[in-house]
């Protein structure tokens, strides 16, 4: 096993770790944009993927090594990249909660053992 390959479990087993700091949030991928000429509108299809992440807010900072929680609206999503099916894209989305969020930012490590998305609520 390599070094990438550790890392990857590690990172999985982490996560799984964390107990109830992990949650199970839903990746919804959206897939087959399809322009229907006759209602002119845009229809597309959804897969959605539950995944086990922590979920975290996003501050920004205030001062000398301040963070101000809260500021931002956002939240920060990592999750494990081992056993994924999919690549998140800043065009999917991620339900927590019942209230689905846009992706605005899609970060991963330098061993592709994790990503990290910074979310906003839609609407």
């Amino acid at each position: 096993m390599g070094l990438r390959d550790a890392l990857i479990n590690a990172v999985s087993s982490a996560v799984t770790a964390t107990g109830n700091i992990a949650e199970t949030v839903i990746y919804r991928i959206h897939t087959n944009h399809i322009y229907d000429v006759y209602s002119g509108k845009m229809e597309h299809n959804a897969t959605d993927v539950e995944v086990k992440a922590i979920v975290s807010v996003v501050g920004e900072e205030v001062g000398i090594g301040s963070i101000e929680v809260g500021n931002t609206g956002q939240l920060a999503v990592l999750f494990a990249t081992k056993g994924l099916t999919f690549t998140p894209q800043t065009d999917d989305f991620i339900v927590r909660n019942s209230e689905v969020h846009v992706i605005n930012k899609v970060d991963t490590d330098p061993a592709g053992a994790s990503y990290t998305l910074t979310i906003r609520k839609l609407g």
